[in-house]
């Protein structure tokens, strides 16, 4: 076994001894709510994050004036006493971060509908019930069983179901159906596969509680974790990446980071891909053989193609209500057809729906004057390097002459552009093939015991988009949730 040198570099500054209460594996959101409720209740705390910026998918990056979100294109849950908003208020972020919030949040464009989903819930009903007036009466009952129903109810009666099934027992007009499956596009599965639980909460943390955002961009949004994680006396290394997870006697001694550093801790947080934490961070020789297998059996999530574009000139003028766009090229609202796709080796992408988000229309320090931003986003795959090298380009060239049917000479307009691929988003996350979602929302993933915050070995613990909570995966809000509760059962058991 490789032997490690003990803290020859590595000092926990400004304590008696070296050895910390909790580190923790990955800046990413799940990773920083964590620590700042540990630092908050006293605990010594030190994140450990391979990139040179904190966020993972919540981040941003500049080109040529312009700030493009990496991934994140706005947060949900922010009502009052959201979960989101919770965390927000908890850690008293209100000073570090401005939200805004655009209205409507969505709107779904296609050549027979143009439907908004509005921050008042009766606006989005009642536009709906405009675009399919037979079904007036069943939307308002759907919306309201979503909105006023309590978590224990809709698990009670979702568990077990898809969202097929939900909307089956609603409605009978199948183009509606389809609609209403679109936003199933934030997780990457048709309402045959998704569960419904998952797609509920989902909807109501999301889709109906959407369109907030961080003046600034989402890279502030993360920074005001950071800064208040500092704040409350944790430490955070940026450009470490861990290399191994030290387990004696089934009990986690502390991690190893680069340099052959060894950093004692009490408890060890992996906010990072469970595949990599278990698998090289820990070693299958730590692993039992009926849990290697349950991990190579869960299916993960897709990943996308991003084209992030900064244009010339600004279409206030010429479209309406730029927020979240979700385009429609068939008019048949097929998601089954969107993931079977991404199965094609030639073709390990769909491009039947492109999400189009337009960040700068509602934060105008994002670009420089009278120009704008807009970001292109399709579901893809994780295939062989020399696909997404040789594709990438082409594949951005077809998904803007898409898009033209919406964005009237959007190619003409463009001073900047990149693209972010599979590839891409695994390289700066470490998530495997890129995974956008962790583990896949189906019926028979979701259980919280699928892949709970607590583990086997004692001392570690699981925080992020890997873990199951019970409801699936909605982006920013579930995995801040996830962090607290992570760091809630911490502080409740921690035995100095």
């Amino acid at each position: 076994m490789k032997k490690f040198l003990i803290n020859k570099k590595v000092k926990a500054k400004g304590y008696k001894n070296n050895e910390y209460d909790a580190v923790i594996i990955g800046a990413g959101i799940g990773g920083l709510t964590c620590g700042c409720y540990l630092a908050k209740a006293g605990l010594k705390v030190l994140i450990v994050e391979q990139h040179h910026k904190a966020g993972g998918y919540c981040t941003s990056f500049k080109r040529k004036g312009f700030t493009f979100d990496a991934t994140t294109h706005y947060l949900g849950s922010f009502r009052e006493n959201g979960p989101l908003r919770k965390v927000y208020d908890e850690l008293e972020l209100e000073n570090k971060v401005n939200i805004i919030r655009f209205d409507p949040s969505n709107v779904i464009i296609s050549t027979d509908h143009k439907i908004h989903i509005w921050t008042n819930l009766d606006a989005t009903i009642f536009e709906f019930q405009e675009n399919f007036k037979h079904e007036a009466e069943n939307i308002e009952k759907f919306f309201k069983f979503i909105c006023n129903s309590e978590f224990a109810a809709l698990y009670i009666k979702l568990k077990n179901k898809t969202f097929k099934d939900l909307l089956d027992e609603y409605f009978k007009d199948e183009q509606l159906k389809g609609v209403l499956g679109v936003f199933l596009g934030n997780i990457s599965l048709p309402s045959s596969r998704a569960s419904a639980l998952a797609s509920v909460v989902l909807y109501k943390e999301f889709v109906l509680d959407g369109g907030y955002y961080p003046k600034g961009g989402m890279q502030t949004f993360s920074d005001a974790f950071v800064e208040r994680f500092k704040e409350l006396g944790g430490e955070i290394m940026f450009r470490k990446k861990a290399e191994k997870i030290m387990v004696e006697n089934h009990s986690v001694k502390g991690i190893v980071i680069d340099n052959d550093n060894f950093i004692p801790s009490k408890i060890v947080i992996s906010n990072c891909d469970v595949s990599n934490t278990f698998f090289q961070l820990i070693g299958k020789e730590h692993l039992p053989a009926n849990f290697t297998r349950k991990i190579n059996n869960l299916e993960i999530s897709p990943s996308n193609f991003i084209v992030y574009l900064g244009l010339n000139k600004n279409y206030s003028n010429i479209l309406e209500n730029r927020c979240s766009w979700w385009c429609s090229f068939n008019n048949s609202y097929d998601l089954k057809k969107l993931v079977s796709d991404l199965d094609r080796k030639d073709k390990p992408y769909s491009d039947d729906f492109i999400f189009c988000a337009f960040p700068s229309s509602h934060d105008l320090s994002l670009a420089p004057p009278d120009n704008e931003i807009v970001i292109l986003i399709i579901p893809a795959k994780m295939t062989d390097n020399s696909f997404w090298k040789d594709s990438r380009n082409y594949l951005a060239d077809n998904l803007i002459k898409k898009v033209e049917n919406f964005i009237p000479n959007l190619s003409r307009s463009i001073v900047a552009k990149d693209t972010a691929s599979p590839l891409t988003l695994s390289r700066y996350t470490s998530n495997k093939k890129g995974a956008s979602y962790g583990w896949a929302s189906t019926v028979s993933q979701i259980d919280r015991n699928t892949m709970p915050l607590t583990t086997f070995i004692e001392g570690l613990y699981l925080s992020g988009h890997w873990t199951t909570q019970g409801t699936g995966q909605g982006g920013v809000s579930s995995v801040a949730y996830c962090g607290r509760n992570v760091a809630k059962q911490i502080i409740k058991s921690f035995k100095p």
